[in-house]
């Protein structure tokens, strides 16, 4: 069995943008953000990105557009020695009432975090063992996707008000990554 770090996409990986409809608009969070992922593939552990993206089911954008900033996400990456092994999206969102919206994507799925079921998909398509994962992000329903697919959780937050208690809390990627590392080393 194999293990992985699920990395959440806006705020981990990415600046926060509202609304990322291009590749154009796409940015690494920090200078940091390709050597935390370098240290991960240098590890025995995989890199996977978990993100909801509802800007497809709202009709912002497509597919092929969410493939291109993913695309661009790649190259920002591999400039610096750094590579993702997978991505796997949520394009599902509940609300209506949006111009160009895709009324097929307007359900209440079991990939859409909080739920568990991206972590799922790519545990079976990568044989990993989810005792022995970790989950990355930057918001609750992160933590809980985390939680409900039984790997282990960091926040990247300040301490707070924080309703669902993370394993970890650091402060960026890098800093969650050295954590985890060490945790396995030690």
């Amino acid at each position: 069995m194999r293990k992985a770090i699920f990395l959440d996409r806006d705020g981990v990986i990415n600046a926060k943008a509202i609304n990322l409809v291009s590749p154009e608009q796409f940015v690494l969070a920090d200078g940091r953000v390709a050597r935390a992922i370098k240290k991960i593939n240098n590890s025995p552990y995989l890199a996977i990105v978990v993100t909801n993206q509802p800007i497809i089911a709202k009709g912002f954008c497509t597919f092929e557009d969410m493939e291109a900033i993913h695309k661009k996400m790649r190259d920002l990456l591999a400039e610096q020695g750094a590579h993702i092994d997978a991505v796997y999206v949520c394009p599902h969102h509940t609300e209506k009432g949006f111009e160009n919206e895709i009324t097929a994507l307007k359900i209440d799925c079991d990939c859409r975090k909080p739920k568990p079921g991206l972590l799922l998909k790519a545990a079976q398509d990568y044989k990993i063992d989810l005792s022995e994962s970790w989950m990355v992000g930057d918001n609750e329903s992160d933590i809980e996707a985390g939680r409900n697919a039984g790997v282990r959780t960091v926040l990247l937050a300040a301490e707070g008000s924080i309703k669902i208690k993370p394993d970890l809390i650091k402060r960026d990627l890098l800093a969650a990554v050295d954590a985890v590392l060490a945790e396995y080393n030690g």
